[in-house]
């Protein structure tokens, strides 16, 4: 893994930084940047509470008791994202959140080394609430276009929505998994399958055939056929096979492969490997960062060439991969939409119950080293 090091010099530079930590450009937001020795590799965001000042008081705890379990943390820095003006005469919005956040880092022994607010006009420090200390949005704009890398464009909500695809893309695969469907559960069915069709629904199935074989093919392939995401979709309707491609994902190859047999002995009665069961509820060894983006843009992917009623099982590993990578608001979208679309659909309500909990993986909270793995991550420097 290589580390990106960004010296920030000033408050607006560090806030051009903090989308790129995020990957999004926050909204309505409260976040938190854990620092360790002067630098960080990340950041954490929640949605800023709609209540009174009982969810302020929760919100606070629930970000400090993150930022506590973030390895070697020291320092923070509480960003808050508001749709209210900086402009007017009265106190920076969301001060009794802050306020909430700043008692508890004390109490925990986390030093904060600044405290901002960024507003549709302006942006400005809560350690200095004067006038004199306010900036304008064009100094985080002339410090981002310093940053060599593009300024996420999307909010934390859109980053999510699923690609467009075409109907006629969506037809032919929802066509062809009715061809793969008969054909595997209906004696006599490819017989009955014109001569076309048949060959595709033969080269689906060749590919669910070996399951880890696909998942692995798919995850690096330069493109994804209309065939291997036909073969994706039936896989991901099914819990079995969808866990064996998580888990795949998460590690390589051959921990796939462990799984589809732990699973088949599973199924005749043999207990299931605990250590292969691990990193399904976030425990283990941290996942490769850059499997884990791929496999959610290639399950996305396929999500969105399905019809609704057939999407369940794609959002459903959306929402997993995405929790994998710490990105819980993403994660709470796909679960929530499967769920819209089948109440009853086990993996999406094990997430949202999850999510709701507070839940996130363990090494969600490790800090990254410049050793092993591919795919790269960015830090900052504190002023």
């Amino acid at each position: 893994m290589t580390t990106t090091v960004v010296r920030t010099r000033s408050s607006a530079s560090f806030l051009a930084l903090v989308p790129h930590l995020l990957e999004c450009t926050p909204r309505r937001s409260l976040v938190v940047v854990p620092f360790a020795d002067g630098r960080s590799s990340g950041a954490m965001r929640v949605d800023l509470p709609r209540g009174g000042q009982r969810e302020a008081e929760s919100v606070a705890s629930t970000v400090i008791g993150m930022a506590c379990k973030v390895a070697s943390t020291d320092t923070i820095v509480p960003i808050v994202y508001t749709d209210e003006p900086l402009s007017g005469d009265g106190d920076l919005p969301e001060r009794h959140l802050v306020d909430e956040v700043l008692a508890r880092a004390g109490i925990c022994g986390l030093r904060v080394l600044d405290a901002l607010v960024v507003g549709p006009d302006a942006w400005g420090c809560y350690l200095d609430p004067s006038d004199a200390s306010r900036g304008r949005l064009s100094d985080i704009a002339a410090a981002a276009a310093e940053i060599p890398e593009d300024l996420p464009g999307t909010d934390q909500f859109s980053a999510a929505a699923l690609p467009t695809v075409d109907d006629e893309t969506t037809r032919a695969i929802v066509a062809v998994l009715r061809d793969v469907d008969d054909l595997l559960s209906t004696p006599g069915a490819r017989r009955r399958l014109p001569l076309g069709r048949r060959a595709r629904a033969d080269e689906v199935a060749a590919l669910v055939a070996d399951p880890p074989a696909l998942f692995e093919k798919a995850l690096t392939a330069d493109r994804v056929t209309a065939s291997m995401t036909a073969a994706l979709a039936f896989c991901l309707e099914r819990p079995l096979l969808r866990d064996v491609a998580l888990m795949q994902w998460a590690v390589n190859a051959a921990r796939g492969d462990a799984v589809l047999d732990a699973q088949t002995a599973f199924g005749i009665g043999e207990p299931f490997p605990e250590d292969l069961a691990r990193p399904m509820w976030g425990e283990g060894a941290r996942p490769d960062p850059a499997r884990l983006r791929a496999a959610l843009d290639l399950c996305r992917a396929t999500a969105a060439a399905l019809p609704a009623e057939r999407r369940p099982g794609a959002l459903s590993a959306c929402a997993w991969l995405a929790w994998a990578q710490g990105r819980s608001s993403h994660a709470a979208m796909y679960a929530e939409e499967a769920l819209r679309i089948d109440a009853q659909h086990g993996l999406s309500a094990i997430m949202l119950s999850l999510l709701d909990a507070g839940r996130l993986p363990e090494w969600v909270f490790e800090r990254p080293t410049s050793r092993g793995g591919r795919g790269s991550s960015r830090g900052s420097r504190g002023r």
